[in-house]
């Protein structure tokens, strides 16, 4: 397993247009796989081909199986793409009030100039990114960082609440995310 500390704060598309988030993850793992393979597969993960994903999606969105057959990177979903440089790097952003499960809780974002740029009070502003980086021996190694940060010091409280509860269940999801796209690629799919 490759293992580094990771850096929270790199010069990533998303850290530059999150760069205060205060409630911050990474995960990452080795893909016995060249970096074009690898993003072939994370193209074509979906929300279901995770082994919790399913279970942990049907329950974030009130039971709504039919969503958990979309990939995770549809441009209708939390995974909408907002900057793609293939085969290297992808992110998605929202602003949204995860601590509310409504469908109304979230606004689009189109870039991440657009989310940088968005203050308007009582929102978190989030993305999740991946980057590939080419190793020796046709690997990859695939990271994700997801970046919160909050306009307000209500939504701060409201977000240190929420993800307090949902924290470990975040982590297993990206754990889990990482393994099916890193099972795909080296599966050849």
């Amino acid at each position: 397993m490759f293992t580094r500390t990771p850096i929270l704060d790199c010069d990533s598309p998303l850290a530059r247009a999150l760069p205060r988030a205060e409630f911050t993850e990474h995960h990452d793992t080795v893909v016995a796989a060249p970096p074009e393979r690898a993003w072939d597969a994370l193209m074509g993960i979906r929300w279901a081909d995770l082994a919790l994903g399913r279970p942990l999606f049907a329950v974030r969105t009130l039971g709504r199986l039919e969503l958990a057959d979309t990939l995770v990177t549809d441009p209708r979903g939390p995974g909408r793409p907002t900057h793609v440089d293939p085969p290297h790097y992808y992110a998605s952003g929202l602003a949204g009030r995860p601590w509310e499960p409504r469908a109304d809780a979230q606004r689009p974002i189109e870039s991440l100039d657009q989310l940088r740029e968005f203050t308007e009070p009582g929102w978190l502003r989030y993305g999740m990114d991946f980057r590939l980086t080419p190793l020796a021996g046709g690997r990859t190694h695939l990271e994700t960082t997801t970046r919160c940060d909050p306009t307000d010091e209500v939504a701060r409280r409201r977000f240190r609440a929420y993800w307090t509860v949902i924290r470990p269940f975040s982590g297993i999801l990206r754990r889990d995310l990482l393994r099916a796209i890193r099972t795909r690629a080296e599966r050849g799919a």
